[in-house]
């Protein structure tokens, strides 16, 4: 454990206060996304898995909690 807390990233350990308050989109921002993934949670006949990809610090983090809190 003491080598790992070595070479962990500071803040990024689950319910790091760091990472308070969530990364959320900007209003007006993001829109033809955001709906798009509402639209497919929506249906709730059909399982969904989304898979958010890109390079770091593109917004991933900002879209999940975006989308997490209107759920």
């Amino acid at each position: 454990w003491e080598k790992l807390s070595q070479v962990a990233v500071k803040g990024a350990e689950y319910g790091s206060r760091e990472r308070q308050p969530h990364p959320k989109c900007l209003e007006g921002t993001r829109v033809d996304l955001l709906n798009y993934i509402h639209g497919l949670l929506d249906k709730k006949e059909e399982s969904r898995l989304i898979w958010l990809h890109g390079t770091a610090g593109v917004g991933k983090s900002a879209v999940a909690f975006t989308v997490a809190e209107r759920m």
